[in-house]
């Protein structure tokens, strides 16, 4: 009887050791405070127009860290087909890839990855959708909700990315009729889609490489595209509707380089021994962000955009859990009613709102930083690595848009006249 008792009690020493030794290894895991900020990006272009390529060439140069401190993941399916979709490109010896087809639509999900704490995790994520343009050109087929579908997503839509064809820019300064007519079809549909839109614009002349020979400084080049198109009917109206309130631009990109393509014989081909190095691709996702948050900043009123500057600085004194509790629910909704008077439900997430808290207020002194580190739990410390890598990121993509700007000035067709905070 002794000697079961003893076991027993051993027994029960053990299990008190190994659920004290439990406790003590598995940490509380708080997340992110307030979410992970999303946004969606609804791209228009007409079939052919170069949607794919810059796709993939968006996520071949942000793949990897680089300098940038964080870099993009996709899902392993969508990774697959964008590789297959880059070795068609990059091959000269195979055709160019296929594009959107009339009524398809591609949906990708790109995570902003990003170092938390030692740890690599999403920061942001960003829903790409990627819709043919002659949905908007072309009547809709009998019994079809396509048109219907993609008008609720333009509506719906953080940030707006308008494709127009280089090659349509290139037949059109050599006097082809038909090109022309293309460009300016194209051009209609999108700016009726995006005339009653609140989300900020970005426009993308793709297979920039094929003007090249319209002036040697890309900025002058830039110019004169952006002239012609001011000129087009109705673009130029959409530019003053919307420099008003949010921020419009026209960005420049090849997805293959300048020494991969020739217009030849009316079609653009692969060169036997060109270089397949894509240029500036990645702009037209790294200005979304920013520029997101820099139309949610103007869109609040001065009360608002005081209070929110006041609750940054308030949030940098406290835990981030603390900061949730007291600032998200009478503050979210408040300003949450302000911006959907002024933007619409795209932009009122209580994450997106999160995410510009943030990016406010003075940047920690890393002494500092490191103690009030060192008195949070283990939760809270967590929760504020979250919120310093997505500084981090906003930051460098703010820096990204900045380099942008002073590379390519005539970039910027509008926005921000707002005043200053």
């Amino acid at each position: 009887m002794g000697v079961v008792l003893v076991v027993l009690v051993l027994l029960l020493v053990v299990m008190l050791l190994v659920r004290r030794r439990r406790k003590r290894t598995v940490p509380v895991l708080a997340g992110p405070p307030g979410g992970i900020p999303a946004f969606r990006i609804v791209t228009l272009g007409l079939q052919g127009s170069g949607k794919t390529l810059l796709l993939t060439g968006i996520y071949r140069r942000l793949q990897t860290p680089g300098d940038r401190g964080f870099y993009l993941r996709v899902p392993h399916e969508q990774l697959i087909e964008l590789n297959r979709w880059y070795r068609k490109a990059a091959d000269v010896h195979e055709e160019w890839p296929r594009g959107t087809t009339r009524g398809e639509l591609r949906e990708f999900e790109f995570s902003v990855m990003a170092d938390v704490g030692g740890a690599t995790e999403p920061v942001v994520k960003l829903g790409y959708l990627e819709y043919p343009g002659e949905l908007l050109t072309d009547p809709d087929a009998p019994g079809s909700t396509a048109q219907a579908t993609l008008l609720q997503a333009i509506a719906g839509a953080d940030a707006l990315v308008g494709i127009i064809d280089g090659f349509r820019l290139l037949q059109a300064d050599q006097g082809d009729q038909r090109g022309a007519l293309m460009l300016e079809a194209s051009l209609d549909a999108m700016i009726n889609a995006m005339l009653p839109v609140r989300s900020p614009i970005v426009f993308v002349i793709t297979k920039w490489d094929l003007l090249d020979h319209l002036h040697p400084d890309e900025n002058e080049r830039l110019r004169i595209v952006r002239d012609r198109l001011m000129a087009t009917p109705g673009f130029a109206d959409l530019v003053k509707v919307h420099s008003a309130r949010r921020i419009v631009r026209l960005i420049p990109a090849t997805a293959v380089g300048h020494d991969f393509a020739v217009f030849s014989g009316g079609t653009v081909r692969k060169k036997p021994d060109g270089r397949f190095r894509p240029g500036n691709v990645e702009a037209a996702l790294s200005v979304v962000v920013p520029d997101i948050l820099r139309q949610t900043e103007l869109a609040l009123d001065r009360a608002t955009r005081a209070e929110l500057l006041a609750a940054a600085q308030r949030r940098m004194r406290m835990s981030p859990a603390e900061a949730l509790r007291t600032l998200g629910a009478h503050f979210t909704a408040r300003a949450a009613r302000v911006l959907a008077a002024a933007l619409g439900a795209g932009l009122v997430a209580e994450s997106g709102l999160a995410l510009l808290l943030d990016t406010l207020g003075p940047q920690d002194d890393p002494v500092e930083r490191a103690g009030r580190l060192a008195r949070l739990g283990e939760a809270d410390r967590l929760a504020e690595h979250y919120v310093q890598a997505r500084r981090r990121v906003v930051g460098e993509l703010q820096r990204q848009v900045a380099v942008l700007e002073a590379k390519l000035p005539v970039s910027r067709l509008g926005g921000d006249r707002w005043g200053d905070w």
